[in-house]
């Protein structure tokens, strides 16, 4: 996994690392009177950035009012120590301060918390999203030099039913945030607009990407026929209508 932060410039690399420094105090906080075995022996495996940031497409946009958020994803050794109320709504709480009222974070973070236990059966599922940030993620802090699993390919049938469900959730969502966009253009709320349209694109790349998956997995009536984009060597997948 990646550990370079390059591309950001020295302002990120400082939030990032507040970032950090904020999940270990409070995850440290939130154990030390712990009795239990299990808890005691609670460790941050990993704390990884994904997303735009990771990728190196974010957007901050001051005119606009709008700016891309940190995604960050923790790595525990225990799945009990993934319970947001028990050990890390203080860390939410605190970035939210520091964007809001102090301004030591110049966008919001989104935190999400995972057992690598998990993470690995998403990706022994061939979960797209988990694929994805253990390809362009960046490692912001590593215990040791463990790795992931080796992700496995979703099989045709299991890659159409993923793409299905995206493709029928962000369609009609593309669609609303047009709707809105219009409504708030009609207000003279450019602001407003601007956000809800840059919200549209990215949703209507979401169910694009999907749609083409499910034209990459989705075999025609019949046909028996090799899908190596979908991660499996052949599969005879009637399909349904789109």
């Amino acid at each position: 996994m990646r550990t370079d932060l390059d591309h950001l410039p020295d302002s990120k690399r400082a939030e990032l690392a507040r970032i950090v420094e904020i999940l270990f105090a409070e995850f440290e906080d939130a154990t030390a009177l712990a009795t239990q075995k299990w808890k005691k022996q609670g460790r941050i495996l990993k704390v990884i950035l994904y997303g735009s940031y990771a990728r190196g497409d974010w957007v901050s946009d001051p005119k606009g009012g709008y700016y891309s958020d940190y995604d960050i994803l923790v790595v525990v050794n225990d799945d009990r120590l993934t319970d947001p109320v028990d050990y890390w709504y203080k860390a939410e709480d605190q970035f939210l301060r520091d964007y809001a009222v102090t301004k030591r974070l110049s966008a919001e973070v989104g935190l999400i918390v995972h057992s690598m236990k998990d993470v690995n059966q998403q990706l022994s599922r061939g979960r797209p999203f988990f694929i994805d940030i253990v390809r362009d993620g960046i490692a912001l802090y590593q215990l040791d030099n463990s790795e992931f699993d080796t992700p496995k390919p979703l099989s045709p049938e299991d890659a159409y039913k993923e793409a299905r469900q995206y493709f029928d959730l962000w369609f009609p969502k593309a669609a609303s945030g047009l709707k809105g966009a219009k409504f708030y253009i009609a207000e003279g709320e450019n602001n407003d607009a601007a956000f809800l349209l840059h919200q549209t694109v990215r949703r209507q790349n979401i169910w694009h990407n999907s749609r083409r998956k499910l034209a990459e997995c989705g075999p025609r009536p019949g046909v028996d026929i090799k899908r190596r984009s979908c991660g499996a060597a052949s599969a005879d997948v009637r399909w349904s209508s789109v």
